[in-house]
């Protein structure tokens, strides 16, 4: 049973990294659940599709030339762990280089859980705040 989870589980995290790495937003949040809880650790957390849509829709304005790199993926049934590094350009047009881990919890073929941990005080000097936080 934990098998056939986990491969359900890299299923989803796949089609969202395929999504994110197209720049289809849309793409992303359809494999999110209604009430799904997306947290940045320089943003807050997000509740609801109310919430997250417009979160993820700036934040992926932020870099527009970007190279992202998924590094491993980590699944274990209904979890899964995502380390990634990037580097391009900010929307100010500013170097950018990164590394991160994306934590998920996927229940029901739906991501439930999503938490993004980056570098904040590089978030804080390159990047203009969430404006609807």
């Amino acid at each position: 049973m934990a098998e056939n989870q986990s491969e359900r589980t890299r299923a989803v995290i796949d089609k969202l990294y395929d999504a994110y790495l197209t720049g289809n937003t849309e793409g992303m949040l359809a494999l999110m659940a209604p009430d799904v809880s997306v947290t940045f650790n320089y943003a807050g957390t997000f509740r609801g599709m109310a919430e997250a849509r417009p979160f993820m829709t700036w934040n992926g304005a932020q870099l527009p030339e970007l190279t992202f790199n998924v590094r491993h993926k980590i699944v274990d049934g209904s979890y899964a762990a995502v380390t990634w590094d990037e580097t391009g350009k900010t929307i100010r047009g500013d170097d950018w280089v990164a590394i991160g881990v994306d934590v998920y919890h996927v229940e029901d073929d739906q991501i439930v859980e999503m938490t993004c941990y980056s570098d904040t005080d590089k978030v804080a000097r390159l990047l203009d705040p969430y404006p609807g936080g």
